[in-house]
């Protein structure tokens, strides 16, 4: 086994525009290196996984593994034919993709990390931040990490960035090479609740994986994923425990939100909730619990009131749902009705409801995608007969002012996908919800 980079390297490479690496040998601007098996993974769409597609169990195999305590491995790994070079660096906003360019060869990859695997020990490279149309971003990125032959996989979730965790956690990592599909667990308390394997992928595309059961028991968690071959055979170890991938559950909370995929995070396509800095609660300055499950419709997000929002008896619920409702023919009245009994069921528990209007579309933008159905031609008037309900309510907030263009879609310049509001988008969301929250901690 190779020795890892000396920490001063990585610590050089992080000021550096072009980062070189040598996995054994000297380094010389001149030295090429052979890149073995290069490709390009697939993009990785990250849409609502729950919108027009299948439930999760039928998408994900699932094994009923609770209360098995958690042990250390004794399988033998399987090792890997070649070399690896494992390159991370920071997100940068409304980047689609990265590209990755390796003495020549040029790699594409959707999250913030890639591995690669090289034949012979001495390597160059550059790390571009890439949009949806190919334009350059930011070149030369700094590298902030770099690992050869890692033995297990580096997760990218940012927990210890959240104030609370997210009741439906996204579990993601950085493809590991070769990987045929991954398994995954949730633990908690030393005991192993749920286990998942993720489908076979073609390509080293397969980086996130959304949990459609919720997280409700107070306690300390964290997840772990490793990489498995066709056999079902460990090609890597577990991933490492640390403050990213572990999270504490507690029902004392305050203030909850409850909606879809623009309440539960992720954006630029290919960024999953688990990154913060997609998530409108990431930008509102009062700490405020994601209940938001990607996808729901409010009729949906209804039938999950009583399990999802009871356990934690908020005192304010902020309540942001029907774009997939509208954009799923849907009629509007439907939706309010749904909503109006979401409202009963708050005013029932003690719980003071504050809806936001749900956010526009932007048609020509999905259409140019091709990945998300066009919605029908009626969606503005749902959408409007929606807010109109919301805004004659006793508490709402109306995030939609900077959102829209003039021809009331949702501004190209703020979501790639035309249906999520990226960074800028979810900042506006969430200052909305601060400067709400304010004037009402301040009439108390």
């Amino acid at each position: 086994m190779l020795r890892a980079v000396p920490i001063i390297l990585a610590v050089i490479l992080c000021f550096s525009n072009l980062g070189f690496i040598n996995l054994g040998g000297h380094v010389t601007e001149n030295d090429s290196v052979k890149v073995a098996d290069a490709h390009a993974p697939h993009n990785h769409l990250t849409q609502d996984k729950n919108a027009q597609a299948a439930t999760i169990n039928e998408i994900y195999e699932f094994e009923d593994v609770t209360a098995n305590s958690v042990q250390s491995s004794n399988e033998e790994i399987i090792p890997r034919e070649q070399n690896i070079l494992r390159l991370c660096w920071d997100i940068v906003p409304n980047a689609v993709k990265y590209e990755v360019l390796i003495s020549g060869t040029s790699l594409f990859a959707y999250t913030n990390g890639i591995e690669i695997p090289v034949e012979n020990v001495n390597a160059k490279f550059q790390v571009n931040a890439v949009s949806l149309e190919g334009t350059t971003l930011e070149n030369k990125l700094p590298i902030v990490a770099i690992d050869t032959n890692p033995v297990a996989p580096r997760t990218t979730t940012e927990f210890d960035k959240m104030n609370y965790p997210p009741i439906y956690p996204v579990y993601s990592w950085i493809p590991t090479s070769g990987a045929d599909h991954y398994e995954i667990e949730l633990i908690k308390d030393n005991k192993i609740i749920r286990r998942y394997f993720t489908p076979s992928q073609p390509h080293d595309d397969n980086f996130d994986f959304y949990d459609k059961e919720p997280v409700l028991d107070e306690g300390e968690y964290f997840w772990r994923v490793r990489a498995l071959n066709q056999y079902n055979q460990p090609l890597t170890q577990w991933s490492v425990k640390d403050a990213s991938n572990s999270f504490e559950v507690v029902h004392k909370v305050r203030f909850c939100a409850l909606g879809d995929s623009i309440t539960h995070g992720g954006g630029s396509i290919s960024v999953p909730p688990s990154t913060v800095i997609y998530n409108w609660e990431t930008y509102c300055a009062i700490p405020v619990k994601n209940l938001g499950r990607s996808g729901d419709t409010t009729a949906e997000i209804l039938a999950r009131f009583d399990n999802d929002v009871l356990p934690f008896r908020p005192e304010v619920l902020f309540i942001m749902a029907g774009v997939n409702d509208y954009r799923a023919n849907i009629m509007g009245w439907e939706s309010v009705e749904n909503l109006q009994a979401i409202q009963a069921k708050c005013i029932n528990n003690g719980i003071k409801p504050v809806f936001l209007t749900p956010t526009p579309l932007n048609p020509a933008q999905i259409q140019k995608l091709n990945f998300i159905d066009r919605p029908p031609e009626d969606w503005q008037e749902h959408r409007k007969f929606i807010c109109d309900w919301i805004c004659d309510q006793e508490f709402f907030i109306d995030v939609n002012e900077k959102l829209v263009d003039d021809d009331g879609n949702l501004l190209e310049s703020l979501s790639v996908d035309g249906l999520h509001p990226d960074a800028e988008g979810k900042k506006i969301i969430g200052e909305a919800v601060a400067a709400w929250l304010d004037k009402y901690l301040n009439l108390k």
